[in-house]
């Protein structure tokens, strides 16, 4: 019998540091691109870049060295690159950011991290941003335009409805589209607070005092919950605030408790807690509902992603919550974490950097 034996389809490494031929291809191949690619060593100096980084980034032959930093001064594109050094992360979104040549041109940085150097990607997502812009607008002025034969619509029902010589059988009728046009109301309120926030660059950043406004949170709440006869715990560890949008981050928080109520069954529980951690703040909700199933977690901020579109109507549901939430934690530079377990609940947790945190007096 043989002895040697190889698994099928089994991939072998094959060193091609010694092979000129395929050095040359790769490099061919690499100067090919559309793309711009460029090598960064441990010290975040250049040590390779292809043609269109090089037209890019204005560099010539003798920049080998030159900082990184140098070449992009944007502040946005030092926080991603500081944060990819500090978690080694390879699988980071990328950060879009406009052109620092023609404000008119955006780009995406998108870096691979390897052993002590990095791969830099530049993407030319001009025209995606161009049609996500025009995507926010239709969005935005549809809803607007809704709002006006809405609000006339639900007057008029609202009339009928108080009528005391309304024939019963079209009571029934006039329930249902009351209640459709509500719920039709509070997907165009929610949707215009979503294109708000989405188009909106500058946000007028107040410092939030954080132990008042959860106060208010909870209060909201407690109304809400009359019909679920939830137990509700607030749990408040620091008196540390923070600075940003208060209308926003409100919103976001409230849609968080709110979720929880409506996805808990009857007489269950709640914690909401804002507590000090060694990163800054961390605000979490946590419930003993149904749970969520593990494929529907990462899809749950989605806009309209329901996990059970029938439960998410009959509980009023716009299907924007975590969309919003999703939205205004990206202006603190974080995302909502999800856990959850069928059967067991939930935790929904958002965590604050420390430069967002500030004391009160």
């Amino acid at each position: 019998m043989p002895t040697d034996h190889h698994e099928p389809n089994a991939p072998e490494y094959i060193d091609t540091s010694n092979n000129k031929a395929v050095n040359i291809k790769m490099n061919r191949a690499l100067q090919a691109l559309q793309d711009a690619v460029v090598l960064i060593d441990g010290n975040d100096n250049l040590t390779w870049w292809n043609l269109v980084a090089a037209e890019l980034l204005s560099l010539q032959a003798n920049d080998t060295g030159k900082s990184i930093f140098d070449c992009i001064q944007a502040p946005e594109f030092r926080r991603y690159y500081q944060d990819i050094t500090a978690h080694n992360d390879a699988n980071h979104e990328g950060v879009h950011m406009a052109s620092w040549r023609d404000p008119k041109r955006y780009l995406k940085c998108e870096i691979t991290a390897f052993d002590e150097d990095k791969l830099l990607m530049i993407y030319d997502v001009t025209r995606l941003q161009h049609l996500e812009q025009m995507r926010r607008d239709f969005v935005a002025n549809v809803s607007h335009e809704l709002r006006t034969p809405l609000t006339v619509l639900i007057g008029y029902l609202e009339n009928f409805s108080d009528q005391d010589d309304v024939p019963p059988k079209w009571q029934r009728g006039l329930e249902l589209m009351t209640q459709q046009t509500a719920r039709m109301n509070r997907i165009v309120n929610d949707l215009l607070l979503l294109s708000k926030i989405e188009i909106e660059e500058n946000y007028e950043l107040t410092r939030i005092d954080m132990t008042k406004m959860l106060t208010h949170v909870y209060d909201d709440a407690q109304a809400y919950n009359q019909e679920y006869g939830h137990t509700i715990h607030l749990q408040i560890d620091t008196y540390d605030g923070l600075y940003g949008s208060e209308m926003y981050l409100n919103s976001a928080l409230s849609n968080l408790v709110i979720n929880a109520i409506k996805y808990t069954p009857k007489g269950g529980n709640i914690e909401i807690s804002w507590i000090k951690t060694a990163q800054g703040c961390e605000f979490s909700v946590k419930d003993n509902g149904l749970g969520i199933a593990p494929p529907h977690i990462a899809r749950l901020t989605e806009r309209f992603y329901r996990v059970d579109s029938g439960r998410s109507r009959a509980t009023g549901g716009t299907g924007l919550g975590l969309a919003i939430v999703k939205h205004v934690l990206h202006q603190y530079n974080t995302s909502l974490q999800i856990e959850s377990e069928l059967d067991v609940g939930s935790t929904f947790t958002a965590t604050f950097d420390a430069s967002y945190v500030r004391a009160l007096p």
